[in-house]
This record gives structure tokens, sequence and C-alpha cells, in this order.
């Protein structure tokens, strides 16, 4: 081998081959209705570096903000309370945001399209082709880094799915920017030049928009610190991350993202994927050795604390498995989806 690509692999493998530094722990809470926030200080004594709280809701009826944005409807404005009991900078504070999708929007000249059964239907997703919806996100972002927050957490809507994109403004950019004919069937056809210049032209629209917004709450909120949530098939599966999600793993790394929080959702992805339990926990392992490769000491692994379906807590012994299962090299471990009743089950897993 030479040196030069001994070099590289040292390089590839750095990593993981650095001592582990002290692992830093958080909280992402699940729902955004308690009728009081969890006080800092019973986070601290859980183990807890940092607070992550859901500052939006996207029910059909009653959806909104809890803070004024001046922009979307206010459910109620709880982050000033929230922010308030977190002033003293104890336990950070990050307010967690969904991008795009809101089930309550009304505006449908704002809205995206998929494509199904051979035809366009509108989805409750802001087009990201569409400047008036673009603005509306970056205005949004930017309303939100000026609140008393230590940062936020992009919610993993900020993608544009394999059906999704087929708006007027959509097919105007596809034939703008590749010279074809906007036709969906051949644009969803995996080999063709039009499925390939849609796949390009969908990530690199998914890409500026994290730009853009990164740039936003900059300029809001110098301080504030910015994370993004990603799904797991990114780190392994670089080419479906990109057909699925429309999402570039080395793109967003250059992006200015502060924290990269993938989703480790293990009971997810052996649904999703149909592993036995062995395999799963392979998966698991090498999913994170490579995303630790990929972003470093900007990598936090989010484990699910309850089941998804049942809403039910994780028992212990399968949590600290999976905890167990994560390198020693990831600084960063947020536990995700959790009630106030779960701290003291996340405080055995960290603690035993």
């Amino acid at each position: 081998m030479s040196g030069t690509s001994l070099c590289r692999l040292v390089l590839l493998f750095l990593p993981l081959l650095l001592p582990a530094a002290p692992r830093r722990h958080e909280v992402q809470f699940r729902r955004n209705d308690y009728p009081v926030v969890v006080a800092p200080a019973r986070l601290q004594a859980a183990g807890m570096a940092k607070a992550i709280l859901r500052v939006f809701s996207d029910d059909e009826r009653r959806g909104g903000l809890y803070f004024a944005s001046g922009v979307f409807p206010v459910v109620r404005p709880a982050l000033a309370p929230w922010a308030g009991e977190y002033s003293s900078g104890k336990v950070p504070l990050w307010a967690w945001m969904g991008a795009r999708k809101f089930a309550w929007l009304d505006r449908q000249d704002l809205l995206d399209r998929e494509w199904s059964s051979g035809e366009t239907r509108p989805i409750p997703k802001l087009d990201l082709f569409n400047p008036q919806a673009q603005e509306l996100i970056v205005t949004l972002f930017a309303q939100l880094a000026r609140q008393r927050v230590s940062g936020i957490l992009i919610q993993d809507d900020l993608t544009l799915q394999r059906f999704e994109g087929f708006s007027s403004w959509g097919k105007a950019s596809f034939s703008r920017a590749s010279g074809l004919a906007a036709d969906p069937r051949r644009m969803l056809t995996a080999g063709t030049a039009q499925h390939q210049a849609w796949e390009d032209l969908k990530t690199s629209r998914v890409t500026a928009m994290l730009g853009r917004i990164v740039a936003a709450c900059r300029q809001a909120g110098p301080a504030v610190g910015i994370g993004l949530n990603v799904h797991y098939e990114a780190p392994l599966t670089p080419a479906r991350a990109r057909s699925w999600y429309a999402f570039d793993a080395a793109a967003a790394g250059a992006s200015g993202v502060d924290l990269f929080y993938l989703m480790a959702y293990h009971r997810q992805m052996q649904a999703e994927m149909k592993l036995g339990e062995g395999d799963n926990r392979l998966y698991f392992r090498r999913m994170l050795e490579a995303a630790l490769r990929l972003w470093g000491a900007r990598l936090v692994a989010k484990l699910q604390v309850r089941d998804w379906k049942s809403s039910e807590p994780i028992p212990f012994t399968e949590l600290k498995t999976y905890y167990d299962l994560i390198p020693a090299g990831v600084e960063g471990v947020c536990f995700a989806a959790a009630d106030p009743e779960d701290l003291e089950l996340i405080s055995r897993i960290i603690s035993e």
C-alpha cells in the first residue's frame, strides 16, 4: 500500500480511532402540550445536557405554532415561558421545528403536489420550488432564531420524497434546468436522463433550502445552534437517501449545520427493513460507524424511547442493548420522543 493510500485510510477511520470524548446526553420531548415544562434542575439531575422541545403542531384542525412568528397561527405562546424557565443556561433549550409539512395549511398556491395514480394531487407540504413558499420557510426559521432559545432542530420534513415536487413550479424548474420536457413518468423511471436530472435538481433544491435556513438563522441569532434530523439510510446508502429524500450527506455537511441528528430508531429500522434482531443490531452499529466517519463530532445518535405505534416505553434491557452498541466516538446521544416520566428510565440507561 502506498503512503498516500495509507494516509487516506487513516483519515477515513480517524473518528473511530480517536479516544472517546465525554458523552453528551440530550432529551427530545415528543409533545408540546405539557401543562408545565420539566425544570432544568430535574434534567440536570438526570444527566441531561440539553432539552429539545417541540414548538409546532401539524394537527389538521388545531395545528399551528407555540410561538408568534407573524406567519402561521399560534396555538398558544408556550415557548416564551419555557424559555424563561431555561434562561439560567444550565441546560440549554433547543426548539424542534417543522420545515414544510403542516397538515392545517390551506394556501393551495403554496402547496407542493405529488404524482399519484397517473396524476398530480396537492399535499400539505410547502412547495420548495415556489419562491413564496421558500420565503415563508426562511422567515419562519429566522423568527424562531430570534426567540430565547439556544438552538433549533430542523424536522426531517426538509426533504423531497420520491413522488413529490410535481407542482407547476417544480415541473417548470425541471424543464428550465434540464432542457427536457417535464414528463412525470420518465422523471420517475430509473435509468432515464429525465430521472437523473430530476434527482439532481431535487437534491440541489433541498441543499439550497438548508443553506438558506442556516444563513437566516445565523443572521437573526448568531449564537443559535442549528441541528438537522437525518433519516437512518443516509450514512450507509447515500444513493437511496438521494432517491428517497433528495438528501446529499456531503452537501449537507458543507451547509453550516452544527449537529446532525441521525434518527437511529432501532424498532423502526427493524420493521421497515424486515431484519432479524441480530442483523438489526449489526446494521445499527455499522450505520453509526459510517455516520461517525461522515460527521465526526457533529453527529448525535437519536434513540427512540417509546414505541411509535403503542407509545409504550421501550423496555430497559432492549434500550440499554442499543445504547451500548453506539460507538465510543459518538459524543452526542439524544433520547427522542420522550415524556417527562421517561427520565428515570433514561437516567438508568446512561448510568448503569
